[in-house]
């Protein structure tokens, strides 16, 4: 129910007014970010945490980069777990273009 169960007609009135606003293009079902807690094992208003208020979600760029080949000092037992499938790694950053020039200087160096 959208309002507490202890009222039925005004649980009936929230819903109509919710469908009316809807229709009229007022209201939208949609996403949006919100803080999730993993102490609690729930999304999480910002009023709700003990410490943290006021800080919102951020927000980084991930980049996916599939490993071509194993250096020289790449563990055995790496490389025994591996056994020879495809394996990517991600590399998050809150500044997208230090990633260009990691992936430049990789390429460049044969050793990474």
């Amino acid at each position: 129910m959208v309002s507490a169960d202890a009222n039925p007609y005004y649980d009936s009135f929230v819903r109509w007014q919710m469908n009316v606003l809807r229709e009229q293009g007022k209201i939208k079902f949609g996403e949006r970010y919100t803080i999730y807690s993993p102490k609690d094992d729930q999304p999480c208003m910002d009023h709700d945490r003990q410490s943290g208020e006021a800080v919102g979600p951020q927000e980084y760029t991930a980049v996916k980069m599939k490993v071509l080949e194993w250096g020289p000092n790449a563990p055995s037992d790496l490389l025994q777990a591996v056994g020879g499938k495809t394996v990517y790694m991600v590399a998050a950053t809150l500044r997208p273009e230090t990633m260009l020039v990691l992936a430049s200087k990789s390429r460049a160096n044969t050793d990474l």
